[in-house]
Order: C-alpha cells, then structure tokens, then sequence
C-alpha cells in the first residue's frame, strides 16, 4: 500500500480495507466494522433494527418503535426488549458523523420518558415483577456529563466503546453480529436495498443466501459477497 505524505485518515484507512480484502476477506470485514455502523443511515431505523438483533441475540423478544402509553403521555419507543426477568426500554441515538456525541440531553430525555412509563408498567403484575431499566445507545460516544447522569440515574448506556468492556462494538464482535454495510463486495445502493427490507446483519444474508436474489443485486457482486460471508462465519 502506497501512502504519501498528507494523506487523508479517510484515505489511508479506505486503501487499508481494500488491502485486507484482498487478502483476506473475513477480515476485511471486522477492519471495517466502525466505518460499517455509520453507513447504517442516513436515517436511523436500519440502526435500531440492528440494536433489537443486538438484544434478540441474547435471548430477548424485541419489538421495533412502540406505542406505549405512559402515566402523562403517549410514547413511541425505538426498540422495546424483555424476556423472563427484565423489561427495557431503549433509546436509540443514530449519527452520520463519527466525531457527533451524545450529550447530556438525551439521558435526560430517556430519564423522564422511563419514569412517566414506569408509572403504568408497574401496575401491570407481569411487568411489575421484572427488572426495568432505560437504555440509551449511540453508535458514536457519550460526552463526560451523559455518561455522569446515566450512571446517576440508573440508566444503561452502550456506546461504540462505553462501558470500557463490553461496549457496542465489543458486543457486535462477540456475538458476530457485523452489519450488512460491513461487506465491501455490495455497492451503497445494494446495501441500502437490503437495509430497506429489514436485512442488516451479515449473519442473516449467510444463513439465508437467498435475499441476494433480487435482480437488483449484480450476479458478480453476490458471489463475492457469499465468499466475504463464508470467510468470515464459515
């Protein structure tokens, strides 16, 4: 790989992702896994659709944008994860700039939304008798104050490297849950199809090869695809 001097960040990191393509596709895919997460958008439903798996995986039932009544208002919440013991509401907070935080006015924001929820759901004896927690979780990073408020108030935050261990992207690499926008053999507008119709893990596409049947998708483009998905999960 060539680099000169003054060469943008952008484009040393862009020649380094195609150099580890080359020669190794699963790789290439976990090296682009910070980049991937920002091309989740513009909008951030794909976002709190691959937050949702992020829980489903760990043996919740999720549901994406409720309607829940709370004690003063009605509220639409982003993903809505529970199982047995625990009921979370969860914020999702998406950003197309990697350098954008989530400040202080978004735990505040989910803080009160918890409570005027909270009001109603303990009076429901199933879910008065689960843990209920709030969670705010951003693709980027929590500024000093958001992250003093949560901890204040008792919500969980995740961010792309908050708690130190175990944060959004320690989560995605252990359970292998990379987004589809991670693979480099799909254009933006293949992957933005797919985002479209709900598909935005890789896993998805590897146990399910068949959602790269659409026409739309260029036959050559697929089967570089199928051997990103096979290096990296195969």
């Amino acid at each position: 790989m060539e680099l000169t001097d003054g060469m943008p960040t952008k484009t040393i990191y862009r020649k380094a992702s195609k150099l580890l393509q080359k020669h190794q596709r699963g790789a290439g895919v976990k090296y682009r896994l910070k980049q991937a997460m920002m091309e989740l958008g513009p909008s951030g439903y794909p976002f709190e659709k691959f937050v949702a798996e992020l829980f489903k995986q760990r043996g919740f039932q999720v549901e994406v944008g409720v309607m829940l009544q709370g004690f003063s208002v009605m509220h639409e919440v982003d993903v809505v994860a529970q199982n047995a013991d625990k009921f979370y509401v969860v914020e999702c907070k998406f950003h197309n700039n990697q350098a954008t935080k989530s400040d202080v006015k978004v735990p505040m924001y989910i803080h009160s939304r918890v409570n005027d929820l909270y009001k109603v759901l303990k009076d429901n004896e199933a879910k008065g008798k689960k843990q209920y927690v709030g969670w705010v979780v951003t693709n980027t990073r929590f500024t000093s104050d958001a992250i003093k408020f949560g901890k204040d108030y008792g919500l969980a935050m995740l961010s792309w490297d908050y708690p130190e261990t175990g944060g959004l992207r320690d989560w995605i690499q252990l359970e292998g849950l990379h987004p589809i926008t991670s693979l480099a053999s799909l254009t933006k507008k293949e992957k933005r199809l797919l985002l479209s119709k709900g598909v935005v893990r890789c896993k998805q596409i590897y146990q399910q090869p068949e959602l790269l049947n659409d026409p739309a998708i260029h036959i050559r483009n697929k089967r570089a695809a199928l051997k990103e998905l096979n290096a990296l999960f195969g």
